[in-house]
């Protein structure tokens, strides 16, 4: 029998809502681009959606339909699908490409947002 692994729902968001919700945030925002078209997007999106649960509260997940918002696809100059975008303090920070496990994505999410924030009292890891 196969363990369910927990997972949160992954919001789509549209292009008039892109730039508000990803340069505009102050907190760590991670987008997934894909395609319903995509095999290997649609078999990393349950993985964003458990990165999602594994990191509530600590970071917002959103999709972005690439065929639909190509544009925004190009403007970040990424290169094919599937791809994670991370942003930090209103900046991309980090690019994803391709299928990853979830442990091994968790592992690159964790360098850019620890479990502790700096400034509440905890040290950040070394």
């Amino acid at each position: 029998m196969r363990t369910e692994v927990p997972r949160k729902h992954v919001p789509h968001i549209t292009d008039r809502e892109f730039d508000e919700l990803t340069f505009g945030s102050e907190e760590p925002v991670l987008v997934f681009f894909g395609s319903r078209r995509c095999k290997i997007c649609r078999e990393l999106f349950p993985v964003a959606e458990a990165v999602a649960h594994d990191f509530s509260g600590r970071l917002q997940v959103y999709g972005v339909n690439a065929d639909r918002y190509r544009h925004l696809f190009n403007r970040l100059r990424l290169k094919g699908i599937p791809h994670l975008v991370l942003f930090l303090g209103g900046e991309v920070k980090v690019r994803i490409g391709g299928y990853h496990p979830q442990q091994e994505l968790a592992d690159k999410l964790e360098e850019w947002v620890p479990v502790e924030q700096p400034g509440n009292g905890e040290q950040p890891r070394q």
